[in-house]
């Protein structure tokens, strides 16, 4: 039986993480108003939970996966930022 997170006193805010070796987007819940560098920072917590999570390799190996929750090491954090602040990707070439 699945149950149901609720999350009544939260605000999601879509997110793009990176990692060494991974982009992660999913979902991120704050206090009401808060940021989510504000949250990020807190000395609270070590780790960040993430819901409905998409999960791609940016290294030489070539994978994905999806889950519906991960709890994240605030350590291996390269970024994060909402999604709602991405403006364009880029490709650059090699010389």
């Amino acid at each position: 039986m699945e149950r149901e997170i609720d999350k009544p006193d939260r605000d999601e805010i879509s997110v793009i993480i990176y990692l060494g070796n991974c982009k992660i987007k999913g979902k991120v819940f704050v206090p009401p108003g808060g940021r989510v560098s504000d949250f990020v920072n807190s000395p609270v917590r070590q780790f960040i939970p993430v819901t409905d999570a998409e999960i791609d390799s940016i290294s030489g190996a070539k994978w994905s996966y999806r889950v519906k929750f991960l709890n994240l090491n605030k350590n291996e954090i390269v970024t994060i930022f909402p999604e709602a602040a991405f403006i364009e990707a880029k490709k650059t070439e090699s010389v």
